[in-house]
């Protein structure tokens, strides 16, 4: 076995707000590889350096379709001791997820959750983890919407402040179409999609879409550009893709 692909980079978490357009917020590095076997793997450091004060270590495995099958997810919060710390291993199987973990909030957790067979989307909350969970629209359709119906994540807090533990929503994905953009990193070829997730029981027709992702049309979905856009913005601006 040996790696075949490999990514390492650096974005830039940005307020995107007209009065401070452009102010750093925070930072994450990444590493995205593909082994021969078509195994994929990510690891990334997030640094959120304003309210809520989170720093996020993300591990995570997946299959050459971009399957989940397990990560690794360890956050603190806050600015000052005592911090709010959490660390959970979360395993996707064939008809369920399963979460073990230790929280400051929880104590001790063991979780499971029983999936229904169709796509596994996972958000562990890096923005390279976002362009990964929308990576089961089925391209072929084109653009259109899908839901992901077994969609997890380690918390429902939008900023990922809290857990993690295993949490369940669905997940509504519009790809728009193919797109050539220019960020600090250089120009890419992308797709984009547009995405938000509803709670089950909730209606496809109801979901406001509002977070934008652009991301590599090459088979690794690496996060390129994304964000609530005219709030924050999460931007590539530097890439190296040459392992070691």
């Amino acid at each position: 076995m040996s790696i075949t692909r490999y990514r390492s980079g650096t974005i830039a978490y940005l307020s995107d707000k007209p009065e401070d357009l452009g102010r750093k917020r925070g930072f994450e590095t990444f590493t995205i590889t593909e082994d021969s076997d078509g195994t994929l793997m990510q690891r990334a450091l997030c640094e959120i350096q304003e309210p809520p004060f989170v720093q996020r270590d993300i591990t995570q495995y997946g299959t050459k379709d971009m399957r989940p099958r397990d990560c690794y997810v360890r956050i603190r919060t806050g600015d000052k001791p005592p911090f709010v710390t959490g660390g959970s291993w979360f395993r996707f199987g064939d008809t369920v997820a399963e979460c073990e973990g230790d929280t400051s909030a929880d104590g001790r957790i063991s979780q499971r959750h029983p999936l229904s067979g169709g796509p596994v989307g996972f958000c562990n909350h890096s923005i390279v983890g976002d362009a990964w969970m929308i990576a089961n629209y089925p391209l072929a359709q084109g653009p259109g919407e899908f839901v992901v119906k077994d969609f997890l994540l380690p918390t429902l807090n939008k900023q990922g402040a809290t857990g993690p533990k295993l949490a369940h929503a669905h997940l509504a994905i519009k790809f728009l179409g193919r797109e050539r953009i220019t960020v600090q990193a250089g120009t890419f070829d992308c797709l984009h999609f547009t995405t938000n997730s509803f709670p089950p029981g909730g209606k496809l027709g109801d979901v406001p879409y509002k977070y934008q992702m652009w991301c590599t049309d090459d088979g690794l979905f690496m996060a390129v550009l994304s964000g609530y856009m005219g709030e924050r913005r999460y931007e590539l601006v530097s890439l190296n893709d040459k392992a070691p």
